[in-house]
C-alpha cells in the first residue's frame, strides 16, 4: 500500500490589480513539522467590474522570504488564465475553472513564501483573486475511492460559514480527493463575481491547514440580460489525508466577497 502523505493546503485571497504589473497577495507560513513536499501551485483570477476590450489575468509569482525552500523557485510565474475581453454593454458571466500547476520543492517547518498576481495589461477595475499551495509529507498519488459523501448549502455572506458536517464510514482510512463548488443558484446580478476557499476541519483529526481551492470561479456580468458561464465539469484534488473511521468532517467556505442572491455551495469528499 503507498505510504499517507498526510496533505495539507493553504491559500490566501486579495483585491488584485487593475494596473499592468505585480500585486502582493499575501503570505504563507507553513507548518513545522517540516520538511514538506509543496506539490501544487494555483490561482483564480475573475473580474470584479466587467468592461468591454478589457482582459484579466495574467500569472501568480512565487517568493520565498525564508530562504528555506529547495530548489530556490525563481524564476517562479505560473499561469493563471485570462478572462478575454468582450463587445457591448452586455457581458455573460465568464468561468475561470480551477488548475493546479505540478511543483516540487522541499520546505522546511515554518518557511515562509509569499505570492504575488502580475495582471499582463491594465484594466478599469481590480480583479479578485484566490491563489494558494497544495503539499504534504511526500507527492500524493492518484487513488480510487472506495466511498464518497457530501454536503451542500446555499450562502450569500462573504464570511467563513458551515457547508455541513460529513462522518465517515467506520471502514475509513484516508481521505483521497477533495470537491468544492460553487455556483449562483439565485437570480443573476450584475457586477458581481463567485469565488473563494474550502475549508475542512475536524475535533477527530489534524487536518489544518486544509484550505482548498472551489473547482471553479465567476467573473462578474455586464447589463440587464446576462447568462450564467457554461457547464464546468467536476474535479476531486488528489490528497492522501489519514483518518480514523467515524471522524466527523466540518467543510466551510469563504467567498472574496458577499453576494445578492446566494449562491449553491457543496463539498465532496472522497475516501477509501
Amino acid at each position: 500500500m503507498n505510504p499517507v502523505i498526510d496533505t495539507r493546503a493553504q491559500a490566501v485571497a486579495n483585491v488584485g490589480s487593475a494596473a499592468a504589473g505585480d500585486r502582493e497577495l499575501g503570505s504563507i507560513t507553513l507548518p513545522a513539522g517540516g520538511p514538506w513536499t509543496i506539490a501544487g501551485i494555483w490561482g483564480q483570477v475573475v473580474q470584479a467590474a466587467m468592461a468591454a476590450a478589457e482582459c484579466a489575468g495574467g500569472y501568480i509569482r512565487i517568493e520565498t522570504q525564508s530562504g528555506d525552500i529547495s530548489p530556490n523557485p525563481a524564476p517562479g510565474k505560473f499561469p493563471t488564465g485570462y478572462a478575454g475581453s468582450s463587445l457591448g454593454a452586455t457581458i455573460d458571466v465568464a468561468c475561470a475553472p480551477l488548475f493546479i500547476h505540478s511543483v516540487d520543492w522541499e520546505a522546511a517547518g515554518k518557511a515562509v513564501i509569499k505570492l504575488y498576481l502580475n495582471q499582463n495589461i491594465a484594466i478599469t477595475t481590480a480583479n479578485q483573486v484566490v491563489a494558494g499551495i497544495i503539499y504534504g509529507k511526500g507527492r500524493t498519488e492518484v487513488k480510487p475511492a472506495h466511498f464518497m459523501d457530501v454536503v451542500h448549502t446555499t450562502k450569500s455572506a462573504a464570511s467563513k460559514s458551515a457547508i455541513g458536517t460529513i462522518t465517515l464510514s467506520e471502514k475509513a482510512e484516508e481521505i483521497v480527493g477533495l470537491c468544492f463548488q460553487i455556483a449562483q443558484d439565485g437570480v443573476l446580478v450584475a457586477g458581481e463575481e463567485l469565488l473563494g476557499y474550502g475549508t475542512i476541519e475536524s475535533d477527530d483529526l489534524d487536518l489544518v491547514p486544509g484550505e482548498y481551492p472551489a473547482n471553479m470561479a465567476f467573473s462578474a456580468g455586464l447589463g440587464t440580460a446576462i447568462n450564467n458561464s457554461s457547464y464546468t465539469p467536476p474535479s476531486l484534488i488528489p490528497v492522501s489525508i489519514p483518518v480514523l473511521g467515524g471522524s466527523r468532517i466540518d467543510c466551510s467556505f469563504i467567498y472574496n466577497t458577499a453576494l445578492t442572491n446566494a449562491a449553491l455551495v457543496s463539498c465532496y469528499i472522497a475516501y477509501r
